[in-house]
């Protein structure tokens, strides 16, 4: 068994918390697509470049209730909130913390336009139209 000197278990020690570090927050690895529930009104992907999957999503209230499905396909942390036209949030709001991380939450909407946003600091630029019919 080789011996170890001091250079070496330095260098060990430098070595192993970066790939923790690496380990823990994803590493850039790929994750297993989730699978989109049935009976989900809007699909709402968090894409790599602190961007939605599409600037306008469009559905049908049933019963005044909209569905929406949200999954993060990035590599950094992100959440998902329904704003009404005056900037006010409306009921509650999607967590995605890591890439893969997903939820499905109802809001009650009326018929009109709303935003989807991120309001993590820094990614205003994730700001789609929910056009509910």
């Amino acid at each position: 068994m080789p011996r170890m000197t001091r250079r070496s278990t330095l260098a060990l020690a430098a070595v192993i918390p970066a790939a923790l570090a690496l380990s823990a927050c994803g590493g850039g690895g790929s994750s297993t697509p989730a699978t989109v529930p049935a009976d989900a009104d809007v699909v709402v992907r968090a894409l790599d470049g602190v961007v939605w999957d599409a600037n306008e999503y469009s559905t049908t209230a049933t019963d005044g209730e909209v569905q929406i499905y949200g999954v993060n396909d990035s590599g950094i942390a992100h959440n998902l909130y329904v704003q009404d036209p005056a900037g006010a949030t409306v009921g509650d709001y999607i967590d995605l913390p890591v890439r893969g991380s997903d939820d499905m939450k109802t809001w009650k909407l009326a018929p009109g336009e709303y935003r989807i946003v991120c309001l993590v600091p820094g990614h205003q630029n994730m700001d789609s139209l929910l056009i509910v019919k």
